[in-house]
């Protein structure tokens, strides 16, 4: 039966035998000795292998980027990208110069048919020399006149002759409108019918006016009064007026229209008695202002 020896010592239960200590040597030992008595110390295990997982490293500064030129402001755009388009789209001294060519030609055309139309229109007025028509009245006559239960109504009728004193234009009255006025307040008003003068020569116009004060113009009350009174003393003083589009011509390659104002100022209608009839002095002609 084997027995255990003196100097073997007894191993505890749960603890490793030597054999086993001295085949598993400690990871803590950070150095060796040598035979000579040096110790040097063990190197370290290496930990700078990548990491498998693409994470970056724990430890240490990334590297840093590789310039790229400038600074990138244009929010990813490729470099100098404003320049070139901008370089692209400046224009060329040449075309520079044939648009200020075009310009420049356009302007002289446009002065010069201005100055042809300016000059042939006051040409063509010297030779035609175009002259405002006369006008004048020969008779007027007040019918019906009453103003009576605030009322106001009358009838006129005039004789107006037309004079075309051009020598080279015919006259041609398109439209005729007419007016009788008391004390700058129209009393009634009408539409005549159209006329037209050959050169140097005249015409009788015959206007008829008629004022009801109840059916068409209103006339003021004061201003009724006024004719009333007037009419009392044996006469009034109407005026009469003449809107005219007037056209100028001549055969047909000239023609200018124009807005004549005719103004008959101060006639005098004398009343016989308490008739309501009146008249103008017989043998006499009361001319007219025209104006253009």
């Amino acid at each position: 039966m084997a027995t255990l020896s003196e100097g073997q010592p007894q191993k505890e239960p749960g603890q490793s035998s030597d054999s086993d200590q001295t085949s598993h040597p400690q990871a803590t030992s950070t150095s060796t000795t040598t035979a000579t008595g040096q110790s040097h110390p063990q190197p370290q295990p290496t930990t700078n292998y990548p990491n498998t997982m693409g994470y970056p490293p724990v430890m240490g500064y990334p590297y840093p980027q590789a310039p790229q030129g400038y600074a990138s402001s244009y929010m990813g755009y490729p470099p100098n990208e404003y320049n070139s388009y901008a370089y692209s789209q400046t224009p060329t001294q040449s075309n520079v110069r044939r648009n200020s060519t075009f310009v420049r030609l356009v302007l002289v055309i446009m002065t010069i048919v201005a100055l042809f139309t300016v000059v042939s229109t006051v040409a063509l007025w010297f030779i035609l020399r175009p002259e405002v028509p006369a006008f004048r009245v020969e008779a007027l006559s007040v019918s019906n006149f009453n103003t009576t239960n605030f009322d106001q109504t009358a009838n006129w009728e005039a004789n107006v002759t037309v004079e075309n004193p051009n020598q080279k234009l015919k006259v041609y009255f398109n439209e005729i409108k007419s007016y009788v006025d008391y004390k700058d307040e129209y009393l009634a008003q009408s539409f005549e019918d159209p006329l037209s003068l050959e050169i140097k020569e005249h015409d009788v116009m015959n206007v008829k006016l008629s004022a009801n004060n109840v059916v068409e113009h209103v006339v003021d009350q004061k201003l009724v009064d006024d004719m009333a009174r007037d009419r009392s003393q044996g006469s009034l003083i109407f005026r009469m007026r003449l809107i005219v589009s007037t056209t100028f011509r001549r055969g047909s390659w000239w023609k200018k229209t124009r807005t004549l104002k005719v103004r008959c100022e101060r006639l005098k209608v004398e009343f016989a008695g308490g008739a309501g009839v009146g008249t103008l002095p017989v043998g006499k002609s009361w001319p007219c202002l025209t104006f253009v």
